[in-house]
């Protein structure tokens, strides 16, 4: 047996592919000998080579660790097992094997738990006498094998949880009197007690051992920085990463000692980059956990210090690229990233103030680290800040980013362009009106790079960053861009010239696509050219060189598939699909390239609609495998993992559902897969919504494929899968599958539900909210089969408003009110995306339920509407008042219950000194009364007159149009009530609305009343009626088809009746005449 065993393993350890294939089925003949796991435990403790004694133990382990081999075994070979263990880890010297050894008893320890021999007790009193013995070598052994066996069992040992705490007090303690905390015995234990913490939560003697040595665990880490050994510091750091995720209220005693241990961490320029590297980042994530207790013991302004200095840094060798994506490992790009974080952490106001005052110096040095410093950070808080920014900085600091982008120095004016990029995404959509100000600046940009690259100078190093700048701001400019359609289409199509390099072309196409986005049919007069260019590059064999740019030029089809209008594009379409399909079946298998071929296909399904049927079978055949394809995700196992990978190919019997994954580490995202999956995905739901009718047959097994990936360890891949599974429902309820729509949402909907309270990723908590929203409107009732879905959607809702969710890290401290003022943008779009949804939720339900479940909810929107007063917050107040404004339509005659108590919030919300809150006001004020019908007759009068005071002396245009939204809703519900000799003229000269178009069709009701009812009142105005209906049918405002029909039809009738002022109307000018003869 054992000389059979010798050659396996031998045979195990080879290189010959076919070789480890037959040995991995005789090991599995061999194991169904009982006598081979006594024999693998002689060669553990034979002379053999370390690697044979080290992988004799981590094919035992393999075998045991399923609880039914272990009990498989008879009782004296376990044993025998168990003591054979215990003495060779007490006796081996090669570290390798005993952590082999380590592992296998942890995997023993959990099968043994419930036996009350003392083979456990045995154990853990060997590791304790170890561990504090004065000898080093003793001690580091003990310590070592503790921190293998908590890593393998953790679960196992909290029964000793507050002996293991008081020994690991006891080594700290005993290193502080010997002077050297830099052992690798406390190294290893913090490394232990690492494992541990996430179970040490309600053990109460042992948190209270534990928090009084964090200042020994904090002296231990400044001695292992000191020390400079990146390996042990780095083991012995995890246990603050641990604490700080699992039980953060052991540090509440020692914020201040923690912040200074990382400030002077930090500031040390002699302290190894990468310890720095790890404790810059260690700072981002106890803001998270901890921000109240930092700005309340004013911290926070130390920590900005310290964090914008370190991003003051020298690039290195680093590439550039890698310093703009984060992708480098340096102290400045860490300490960047920290900064992103910690905007997206805490509140604008708390962070922007003491940030300006380090930037203003900054921007003004004349060292130019410093200046791209600044810029980097004027970046990085975009995205968290940019709420506050809009309101309080925007033009001040575009200006500012304009002069960076002029600097003298190469890399202050990439961070600028940088900057200017970041705000034209997050900034969006105030930053379009600056458009005048900024474009004329890229395109001189753009104008010097291509003068500069004809007269064969280098490309410079800016232009990444300025084409970065450019395809963002574009992007996102919407009609804004048509003035400058012209001259940025011919700087851009200059860059497209043969002669100039792969890289340049790819940057142009990719801003082309940008364009594309906001311009829509306006790209018409381009299209052509664009197309000739693309052809270049759309084939099915290139050289490797070319193949980025290839992709590109399908990005940029794609984008433009999507705008350019059906009827400009439809000539390619067969054309276009036929590339698909050959690059799908020949091309070259890169999934970059399937991702772009994914969203070409998507975009096609806009331009053929349900002819996609002829193509739908290979298609969603090739897309489904992505979907279920594992490429996307690489198994990494444990850098301390004994098996160094050997057993990847190895099966000793995995034939049950127990986990077999001791050795996996985590799950390593491959980029280009991902966003291969995720494109899969996101074409699929485009086909829900563009092809329905053709791709009904395949939604079921779709469905299922596509409902397995919202577990995906990639937040990208959960949101695509989310935003997919309700397209597909709501696919079902267009194709009148009512029972597949029940089907579908007795699944989704407790899976949203459980994601919403468990996933720690809040853009994809917001996702499930809003999607759940929009599903909400478009199935209604079917979306809620049950009273106990409706139940659970409004008790996490509930959940959410309340912070309750593992996204919402709720910190407690007493801080009352202001805590309010402390919680990030990020946090407060989550409670906005909950209160939405109370609004949503309603469309699904029958008013008198809804108003059940509405009225668990009211009092909190009245308290936070109190407390918005109180601490002077305009966003939180619009909030408030929009939401009980959207809910009013699905409480119906219902809103009478609540009628005395919310028509006097929103007379005095239309009184707010905040836009945006008076405008949610008047429109919640037309909504009440609209729906409340007659309860609102007795107020009628103060409504009036609250909003012919407001239309006096109202500025804002959005709030202007509400204001005669909600003139509009009066008119219609009791039209006799309103003094239309006063009104109408006041009512009518603010017409055209301005900006909030969807309020025209309430307005277009509102004349129809008159017309029909009053008719004498409206005659007066006929003509100004005429020409505003004309202008929202020319600019295509209504809201929907519908909408435009019944618009179209009321200008019919009065051109029937009134022909002579109709006429004068069509004849005001040749545009309006031209436009009426289409009508």
């Amino acid at each position: 047996m054992e000389a059979a065993l010798d050659e396996i393993i031998a045979g195990l350890l080879c290189t010959d592919t076919q070789r480890i294939h037959d040995c991995t089925a005789a090991l599995s003949k061999a194991f169904e000998n009982p006598e081979a796991l006594p024999v693998l435990c002689q060669m553990l403790v034979s002379t053999r080579e370390t690697q044979i004694r080290q992988f004799a133990v981590v094919l035992m382990n393999k075998r045991l660790a399923k609880l039914r081999h272990w009990q498989m075994v008879p009782p004296e070979h376990q044993a025998g097992i168990k003591a054979c263990m215990l003495q060779a880890l007490i006796r081996e010297k090669e570290k390798s094997v005993r952590n082999a050894i380590a592992m296998l008893i942890g995997t023993l320890v959990r099968h043994e738990a419930d036996k009350k021999d003392s083979w456990l007790a045995e154990l853990l009193s060997f590791i304790f006498e170890r561990c504090s013995m004065d000898d080093p070598k003793e001690s580091e052994l003990g310590s070592s094998i503790f921190a293998s066996l908590t890593d393998s069992a953790p679960d196992q040992l909290i029964s000793q949880m507050s002996e293991i705490c008081q020994l690991f007090s006891s080594v700290l303690i005993a290193g502080q009197s010997n002077g050297d905390m830099a052992t690798l015995t406390i190294a290893y234990m913090m490394q232990g007690m690492c494992s541990l913490i996430p179970f040490i939560v309600g053990h109460t003697k042992a948190e209270q051992t534990v928090s009084k040595v964090i200042p020994l665990m904090l002296a231990a880490l400044q001695a292992f920085v000191q020390k400079g050994v990146l390996t042990e510091f780095t083991i012995a750091f995890e246990i603050l990463d641990s604490v700080a995720e699992y039980a953060p209220k052991l540090l509440n005693n020692y914020i201040k000692m923690l912040v200074d241990f990382c400030v002077a961490t930090l500031s040390n320029k002699q302290v190894d980059d990468q310890i720095r590297v790890v404790v810059v980042t260690f700072v981002g994530r106890i803001l998270r956990v901890k921000k109240k207790a930092i700005v309340k013991q004013k911290l926070l302004d130390l920590i900005l210090v310290t964090v914008f200095e370190m991003t003051c840094s020298e690039l290195g060798n680093d590439d550039e690229d890698d310093y703009f994506s984060g992708t480098s490992n340096t102290p400045m790009t860490a300490a960047t990233q920290t900064l992103d974080m910690m905007a997206l952490q805490l509140s604008p106001e708390k962070l922007i103030p003491p940030l300006l005052q380090i930037l203003e110096p900054a921007l003004q040095s004349p060292d130019p680290l410093r200046r791209r410093a600044a810029f980097m950070a004027m970046a990085v808080i975009s995205e968290g800040c940019s709420e506050a920014i809009k309101k309080k900085y925007l033009e001040i600091m575009l200006n500012i980013i304009k002069s960076g982008i002029i600097d003298q120095d190469q890399a202050v004016r990439n961070s600028a362009f940088f900057a200017l990029g970041q705000f034209s995404e997050f900034m969006q959509p105030e930053i379009a009106k600056f458009a005048p100000q900024i474009l004329p600046v890229l395109f001189e940009f753009l104008h010097q790079l291509v003068v500069e690259l004809k007269m064969g100078q280098p490309e410079p190093t800016h232009m990444d960053r300025m084409f970065y700048a450019l395809e963002v701001f574009c992007e996102n400019l919407e009609e804004e861009i048509v003035p400058h359609l012209p001259v940025l289409m011919d700087r851009l199509l200059e860059c497209m010239d043969q002669q100039n390099s792969i890289h340049i072309r790819q940057l142009a196409l990719s801003t082309i696509s940008s364009v594309a986005t906001a311009s829509k049919t306006n790209l018409v007069p381009y299209f052509s050219q664009i197309v000739e260019i693309l052809k270049i590059y759309l084939v099915n064999e290139c050289d490797e060189s070319l193949n980025e740019l290839r992709i590109q030029a399908i990005d940029t089809l794609a984008s433009i598939t999507r705008t350019v209008g059906k009827e400009n594009f439809i000539h390619l379409a067969q054309d276009t699909m036929n590339y698909c399909m050959n690059m799908l079946e020949l091309g070259p298998d890169d999934p970059d390239l399937r991702r772009a071929i994914y969203a070409l296909i998507g975009g096609m399904s806009v331009v053929v609609t349900n002819d996609m049927n002829t193509f739908f079978p290979k298609v969603i055949e090739r897309m489904i495998q992505t979907v279920v394809s594992t490429e996307d995700t690489l198994i990494k196992l444990r850098e301390d993992s004994p098996t160094g990978g050997l057993l990847t190919e190895i099966d000793l019997g995995n034939t049950d559902d127990e986990d077999d994954d001791d050795d996996i580490g985590e799950y390593q995202a491959e980029n280009d897969y991902v966003y291969e999956k995720e494109e899969a995905i996101l074409t699929l739901k485009e086909f829900a919504v563009n092809s329905r009718d053709a791709f009904f047959p395949y939604l079921t097994m779709v469905f299922e494929e596509v409902y397995k990936t919202i577990d995906h360890c990639q937040d990208v891949i959960r949101k695509a899968a989310i935003e997919a599974l309700c397209a597909f429902v709501i696919c079902l309820h267009k194709m009148n599958d009512g029972d597949g729509v029940k089907r579908a949402c007795s699944i989704l909907i407790p899976k949203f539900i459980y994601l919403v309270k468990n996933d720690e990723e809040q853009a994809v908590v917001c996702q499930i909210l809003d999607e759940l929203g929009e599903l909400f409107k478009a199935v209604k009732t079917p979306a809620l089969p049950t009273p106990d879905l409706a139940e659970t959607v409004v008790a996490c809702i509930k959940d959410v408003l309340l912070r309750n969710t593992a996204c919402q890290f709720n910190e407690p401290s007493g801080g009352g009110d202001e805590e309010e003022a402390d919680e990030s943008e990020y946090d407060e779009a989550l409670i906005q995306s909950g209160g939405n949804l109370v609004a949503m939720i309603g469309h699904a339900l029958q008013p008198d339920t809804y108003s059940l479940y509405f009225g668990r909810l009211y009092n909190f929107f009245i308290s936070k509407l109190a407390k918005a007063k109180k601490n002077d917050d305009p966003d939180q107040r619009s909030f408030i008042y929009g939401v009980l404004a959207e809910c009013f339509q699905s409480l119906g005659l219902c809103v009478v219950t609540y009628y005395d108590s919310v028509c006097p919030l929103l007379l005095v919300g239309t009184t707010d000194s905040y836009a945006k809150a008076r405008q949610n006001s008047y429109f919640g004020l037309g909504e009440l009364v609209y729906h409340a019908k007659q309860k609102s007759f007795d107020s009628f009068g103060v409504i009036l007159q609250t909003l012919s005071d407001a239309i006096a002396k109202e500025q804002n245009a959005p709030a202007l149009d509400n204001i005669c939204g909600a003139v509009a809703r009066l008119i219609i519900t009791n039209h006799n009530m309103v003094p239309l000799g006063h009104v109408l003229p006041v009512f009518m000269s603010n017409l055209p609305l301005r900006e909030d178009t969807e309020e025209n069709d309430v307005v277009l009701k509102a004349f129809r009343v008159l017309y029909m009812n009053t008719r004498e009142s409206i005659l007066p105005h006929i003509e100004q009626m005429l020409g505003i209906i004309l202008h929202v049918l020319f600019k295509q405002e209504f809201r929907d088809n519908d909408t435009n029909a019944n618009a179209v039809s009321f200008m019919k009738e009065i051109r029937i009746e009134y022909p002579q002022q109709f006429n004068r109307v069509a004849n005001s000018s040749p545009e309006v005449f031209t436009f009426v003869q289409t009508l």
